[in-house]
């Protein structure tokens, strides 16, 4: 068993022990008979992969970044019984740089044995050298904020698209790092060649000199993945000399560039020629296509005499919607490195079975690779592409609560999306709950085709002892579902489609409706709450019975809660729940924190505020799309709490009475405020410091700037009973912020 602290800070306000969390894997998920070893790591979408000796114990370890949400994974690498295996560490990425977009690789450039980091720079290439040790831990210094290369005479920036996957590895074999990329229009490969070993003697240094336009002398086509071998348009006839060596000389036709579209790059001597041949994967298309170099040695300007769309050939070849990306690298531990290919287009790829892995039958000279699976890591976990949704609920009648996953969306052939919902039946005991999927596509809920992101929540609604269930849909909508299950297999009637409330009026209150039945005014039955895709919770009391329920409209800003309040989405997640008779919520959020709020009892009718909301809640950030489900799984009075997330997995938290962890609040740094909020004709905005005057500018959910007025004392009234209810924005300049405003 695994437990994992987070590490927490304390909450200026006094909340009980009783919420102190650990990272856990104790309860354990079966799928196809086996148990997941990985089960609660949190999904992979699109992945890219290196290997790096992240805690110094002599082996590599693996780094994984996935581009979804810009997130950080690390698999450590460890041995039992003599058995090799990777293990999820919940806390490795809290070693590594923040705020990295695009892309990630560990390669040490500078030889010194320890990996640094290649990242998105603006337009190019940021890179992190390693400083640290094993009696420190990992450590980063940048060592370039962005790579600039000699271009004939011109130091410009070493271009790469930030779609795009280079080849950072060394070319002409002289022991330091070159870069291959494609430039700006994204038809010829360009070769950009260190000159720390020429001027120095030495790889520690990161100077680059543009040596071949058209390296390998072929094109790719612009609107498909053809290339053209030994091109003879410029500059493939006028950008390569016989000696690189030497400086290119520029060829002004070759700047009317186009826009590039997008490619990765693998570049590995694949036959053991002695030279790089190139592995190219293309925005628009599933394959990758291997090139062969005809040369025999390196710097000779040698063309690629041969390609391969099928790659690899040999095997099953690679067919990933969409924008494969190959890299090289060992991860089953013995010596040789092998293939890992993995989609890279956000959004619009797979995001399951997504991670193709060949195993390198040859050696790390000259390589064969042999399909075995196309969910490298995600078989080992729990991961229904994008989004994930956990909901607790007794599906089947039997007394234990089982686990339901919806999803924002998985990938669907062709370039096609649907959201679906997993269903994994408790088969443990009250006291020891195990999970085991009985079927990912629960009831057949993709069958509606009702769009992205089919938010579930389950009760007791007429009072047949019978979980019915209730889906938010991306329209805004609802529908109702009752529960006639016979048996223990779960059934459901036909839905209730555009479900109404008391007034008859259909519940729409915003787009992609995030609904939780819950006994929010404790009177015995179940109200509905609904997060929409603004950041508010709306309120429905439930003014039925416990045999037919009614939902009367109560509020459209539950408690004052708006987890988006700088931008104009939040896509809020409500999971209320109750623990020794006090009311508390966790809202989840596009942000992927983890918002949490007290003080709900008593404070739920229109206007009133929850006494406490706090962002940043166990100073956690899962990337995004963050939402939770919390119950007592096995009976010990204390509290379970299950997390999803953009990356279609779970994270599994158990309580520790033992953990010194607390709760947190990363204070923001307040510079204004408004009352009353929600306002009906005026509003005061009080600024904590006034140096000089400030503009405050009221913006439409559209962006579009319908009132602008200059503050210059420290509170200003505003009357702005003109104006029409809804929710808008107020901007104040000179750095003091963003804030939502709601007109009633």
């Amino acid at each position: 068993m695994k437990y994992l602290i987070f590490f927490l800070f304390t909450l200026p306000i006094s909340i009980s022990a009783q919420f102190q969390f650990s990272f856990s894997d104790s309860i354990q998920i079966i799928n196809n008979n086996e148990p997941l070893s990985m089960p609660w790591a949190g999904g992979l979408n699109y992945p890219q992969f290196s290997s790096i000796d992240y805690d110094f114990d002599g082996d590599l370890d693996l780094l994984v970044f996935d581009r979804s949400s810009n997130q950080i994974k690390v698999f450590e690498h460890k041995i039992l019984d003599g058995e090799h295996f990777y293990d999820y560490d919940n806390t490795g990425d809290q070693w590594f740089p923040e705020e990295l977009r695009y892309r990630l690789f560990a390669i040490d450039y500078d030889g010194d044995g320890r990996k640094d980091l290649f990242a998105y720079g603006i337009g190019g290439l940021k890179v992190f050298r390693n400083t640290g040790d094993l009696t420190n831990g990992l450590s980063w210094e940048v060592a370039k904020e962005i790579l600039y290369s000699d271009n004939w005479g011109t130091s410009l920036s070493l271009y790469v698209s930030s779609s795009d996957i280079p080849a950072i590895v060394d070319v002409d074999g002289d022991g330091d790092i070159d870069v291959l990329t494609f430039h700006i229009g994204g038809e010829y490969l360009r070769y950009h060649q260190n000159q720390s070993i020429d001027l120095y003697g030495h790889a520690d240094s990161l100077e680059f000199v543009l040596k071949n336009e058209c390296w390998g002398k072929f094109r790719e086509d612009l609107s498909t993945n053809t290339v053209y071998l030994n091109d003879n348009t410029t500059p493939c006839t006028t950008g390569n000399v016989p000696n690189p060596e030497f400086p290119l000389l520029e060829d002004k036709k070759s700047n009317d560039e186009k826009a590039h579209s997008g490619s990765t790059i693998l570049a590995l001597d694949i036959d053991g020629s002695g030279v790089m041949d190139l592995v190219l994967g293309d925005v628009a298309f599933p394959n990758l296509n291997l090139m062969i170099n005809g040369g025999t040695g390196v710097n000779e300007n040698s063309a690629m005499v041969s390609t391969d769309p099928l790659f690899p050939s040999n095997s099953i070849p690679t067919s990933i919607q969409l924008f494969p990306a190959a890299f090289n690298l060992d991860v089953n531990f013995d010596g040789i490195k092998d293939l890992i290919v993995a989609p890279n287009a956000k959004n619009i790829s797979e995001n399951e079975q997504s991670v193709h892995f060949y195993r390198n039958t040859g050696n790390n000279q000259v390589s064969n690779f042999v399909f075995e699976t196309k969910e490298f890591l995600q078989g080992d976990m729990v991961d229904h592409g994008s989004g994930s949704i956990p909901v607790l609920t007794d599906v089947d009648g039997d007394g234990l609560t089982d686990l339901i996953v919806g999803n924002i969306f998985a990938y669907k052939a062709v370039l096609n999306k649907e959201s679906r919902i997993a269903y994994y039946k408790n088969t443990g005991t009250s006291s020891s709950p195990e999970f085991t999927l009985i079927d990912r596509d629960f009831q057949n809920l993709s069958a509606l085709d009702v769009g992205l992101r089919m938010y579930p929540t389950f009760g007791d609604l007429n009072g047949d002892q019978k979980n019915d269930m209730i889906l938010g849909l991306e329209d805004g909508t609802l529908s109702y579902f009752v529960n006639n299950s016979a048996g223990s297999i779960p059934a459901y009637a036909s839905p209730i489609v555009n479900l109404q409330d008391a007034n008859g009026t259909i519940i729409q209150n915003g787009l992609y409706a995030a609904p939780q039945l819950f006994d929010l005014n404790n009177d015995g039955l179940l109200d509905l709450i609904i997060g929409i895709k603004t950041g508010e919770l709306i309120y429905y009391k439930n003014v039925g019975s416990s045999s037919n329920p009614s939902f009367e409209f109560v509020t459209n800003f539950l408690g004052g809660v708006d987890v988006a309040e700088t931008s104009p989405n939040g896509y809020a997640t409500p999971c209320f729940f109750r623990q020794n008779d006090t009311t508390y919520a966790f809202i989840g959020a596009v942000d992927g924190l983890v918002y949490f709020a007290k003080g709900i009892d008593g404070n739920i009718d229109d206007g009133q505020i929850f006494e406490s909301f706090v962002s940043d809640y166990l100073g956690f950030n899962v990337g995004a799309y963050s939402s939770f489900a919390i119950s007592n799984l096995d009976d010990d009075g204390e509290l379970d709490l299950f997390i999803g997330q953009d990356l279609g997995g779970l994270f599994y938290l158990e309580h520790d009475s033992n953990s010194s962890a607390g709760l947190i609040s990363l204070e923001k740094q307040v510079l204004f405020s408004v009352w009353p909020n929600p306002f009906k004709k005026e509003f005061t905005i009080e600024l904590i410091d006034l140096f000089e005057e400030v503009t405050a500018e009221l913006f439409t959910l559209t962006g579009e700037r319908i009132y602008s007025c200059i503050l210059n004392q420290k509170i200003n009234n505003l009357q702005l009973d003109q104006l029409d209810a809804g929710v808008y924005f107020l901007r104040l300049s000179n750095g003091f912020g963003t804030t939502k405003l709601i007109k009633l």
